[in-house]
């Protein structure tokens, strides 16, 4: 969510890591030739109760299983993006003024965000992205945009974060699983490893965040 960003991160190696109820599973993507492929990818069971419907359970054993999966792996790489499930996250997509800097933008989307979420706004860890031009209304002269807005309970987030750096990596992205898994459909490398991939998909979406996706 907000104050983690790719931007100093865009061509050195990140790690994408899914933190699944049965497992964590890491990739890490190389592209050559303008194709990408996999570089590293590992994984490492998990306890029964260490996560449950994608909630963290016990941090020192998801920890463990997430340092694990990374020795697994082979790959030197510590920086990672991460990613909360749908059912954490709240997603509204609301209407603003067309022309704003980011700073403005900020300010009006935690202004919305606290008519949608059912806690507190210090709660909240929020984060948002423009969409594009916003059709426009009857009668209406100024121009909006859409910004979809995703917030998630601060304390699920940290948990992730936490379990992370205990496995002696760097968070540098926190993404949705669903924009992730899409984002790996549409990229579609992911096929080619074991079992055509399907259980790597979504560490293979949030690797894709190397290559700014």
């Amino acid at each position: 969510m907000k104050n983690l960003s790719i931007r100093s991160f865009l061509g050195i190696g990140l790690l994408g890591v899914d933190m699944a109820d049965d497992a964590v599973r890491v990739v890490e993507l190389r592209r050559r030739r303008g194709k990408l492929s996999c570089r590293h990818c590992g994984s490492a069971a998990l306890a029964a109760g260490v996560m449950l419907e994608g909630n963290v359970e016990d941090l020192p054993g998801l920890a463990d299983a997430v340092r694990l999966a990374h020795r697994n792996s082979g790959s030197a790489c510590t920086r990672v993006a991460l990613a909360m499930p749908a059912t954490a996250l709240i997603a509204h997509v609301i209407r603003l003024q067309a022309g704003l800097s980011e700073e403005q933008l900020e300010i009006l989307v935690e202004l919305e965000a606290a008519q949608y979420m059912p806690f507190a706004l210090e709660d909240a860890s929020l984060d948002f992205y423009q969409l594009g031009p916003a059709p426009p209304l009857a009668g209406q002269a100024q121009r909006e945009i859409e910004v979809l807005l995703v917030a998630a309970r601060r304390a699920s987030v940290q948990r992730r974060l936490d379990a992370a750096t205990a496995a002696g990596l760097t968070p540098v992205v926190m993404d949705s699983e669903t924009l992730a898994r899409q984002a790996a459909v549409a990229q579609g490398g992911w096929q080619a490893l074991p079992d055509s991939g399907l259980a790597f998909q979504l560490a293979w979406g949030l690797a894709l965040h190397r290559y700014a996706r």
